[in-house]
């Protein structure tokens, strides 16, 4: 049996692959699928099934790619009205070889979900893995919110019947497979380890920790979760199956410093994908800085949907894999990126943008001052909530900063923070973008205040 996770950087997804005597299954395969090729090529084997745990938000899946590579069949589940595929549920098999897999309808995260539970006839009937998708993570479980608050009651009901009448009863010993890992916004406290069972799970995981189902429920509810705007473009195009497909990652044109000109005045957004900190010293004006880690998570709450956007990468980034990142979340317009970086932009004597940057004894100096600046916590809800904030900041989510503009002073100096300093420097740039004059990203955000000691 040859069994293979496959990670996805950025989004946190986990795509899986099983194979025996010279065919195999793909779970939940990423857009870009030259990496389920090159496995079948390198070890012999020929992709013949695709399984998807349900109907994703938060990338693109590769299912219709990889089928229009390989000619495999695709299943579903009969829950949502796909525009391709099989459509399967309880009781449900498929396998290759020797290995066996079943379908359980494990609704809850969504509708749609489903867990794969494999066997090895080899050694009889008794599971051996379980592909969970976003029912069940390594320290969490599935977010239930995404079908908006009237729904999320019932889908909480669900996940508990999915997660003590279905997957647990499976046994202590069967092993988690999960559709993503820790960093991953389809559940909030994700673990970042990739081993785990059900049994492990049963022991450790809190949100297992008591059978009660109105406790449960009342948990799920009061999580705090955020959902992006291009999560509606990805769950039509993994509903209908009809994301442009890639042969192969294209490479993005290398821009002059002209043709950026060019393509800005025709509205193309430019995102910054270099470190927060250089972003401040110089950049090119009215651009977002997105730090090239963070392109998953935030470049789909900054450039529209459909979009078309260029780029300023870091001198050590590969154009490709971040068009590859781009893709993974739906991303396709790239109009380029700035040859010869930001230096080239510079050497040519064209105009700079440029916002401060404040520490903690200096920024700790100046909040007891006459011109304490206002600070603005651009983390995430559920971060204010358990872990606080600094007394009098005003809180507004990164995602929504760009729409609550008028919530902030033009005529005070502006202090963004968030956890460590990279989100806020995508706030700064926004702030500087839209014309607020004395902005300052706080470096060592609320993890540096809570740690150095007042003096």
């Amino acid at each position: 049996m040859f069994f293979r996770r496959i990670k996805s950087s950025g989004v946190a997804h986990n795509s899986y692959v099983v194979a025996h005597e010279g065919e195999a299954i793909v779970i939940d395969p990423r857009r870009d699928v030259d990496v389920y090729l090159d496995l079948a090529n390198d070890h012999g084997f020929r992709i013949t099934t695709i399984v998807e745990t349900h109907r994703n938000e938060d990338y693109v899946i590769g299912s219709t790619a990889l089928r229009a590579a390989t000619e495999a069949e695709i299943l579903h589940s009969k829950a949502t009205d796909f525009g391709y595929g099989t459509a399967v549920g309880d009781g449900d098999r498929c396998g290759v070889g020797k290995i066996e897999m079943r379908v359980l309808e494990t609704p809850g995260h969504t509708p749609d979900s489903l867990t794969f539970v494999v066997a090895d006839r080899r050694s009889g009937d008794a599971p051996l893995l379980a592909f969970t998708g976003d029912t069940l993570f390594v320290g969490d479980t599935g977010r239930v919110d995404l079908l908006g608050k009237d729904k999320a009651r019932d889908l909480a009901l669900q996940l508990h019947e999915s997660l003590f009448e279905k997957l647990l009863p499976l046994g202590d010993g069967v092993l988690l497979c999960p559709a993503h890992g820790g960093g991953s916004v389809c559940g909030g406290a994700i673990l970042d380890r990739d081993e785990s069972s059900l049994g492990f799970e049963k022991k450790t995981n809190a949100q297992l920790a008591n059978a009660d189902r109105d406790a449960f429920v009342r948990a799920k509810l009061d999580e705090k979760h955020v959902v992006a705007p291009y999560f509606k473009r990805m769950e039509e195009w993994n509903q209908e199956g009809n994301a442009p497909i890639h042969e192969r990652v294209p490479t993005p044109t290398p821009l002059s410093a002209g043709q950026l000109v060019e393509l800005l005045s025709d509205g193309v957004v430019l995102v910054d994908a270099r470190m927060p900190q250089a972003f401040a010293s110089a950049h090119v004006p009215d651009s977002y800085n997105i730090w090239r880690d963070g392109l998953s998570a935030y470049a789909g709450w900054m450039i529209p949907v459909g979009a078309r956007y260029a780029l300023v990468l870091p001198e050590d980034a590969d154009p490709r894999d971040v068009m590859r990142t781009m893709l993974r979340i739906g991303y396709d317009d790239c109009a380029g990126y700035l040859r010869g970086g930001f230096e080239s932009w510079q050497n040519e004597g064209r105009a700079l943008g440029r916002h401060g940057t404040i520490d903690t004894s200096t920024l700790r100096a100046r909040m007891s001052s006459r011109d304490a600046p206002v600070i603005l916590d651009v983390r995430q809800p559920r971060e204010w909530e358990e872990d606080g904030t600094i007394e009098g900041s005003i809180r507004i989510f990164l995602g929504e900063l760009e729409d609550r503009l008028d919530e902030l002073p033009r005529d005070q100096p502006l202090v963004s923070m968030c956890s460590v300093g990279h989100r806020a420097g995508v706030a700064a740039s926004i702030l500087t973008k839209h014309g607020f004059e004395n902005v300052a990203n706080y470096l060592g955000g609320y993890t540096a205040w809570q740690t150095e000691a007042p003096r």
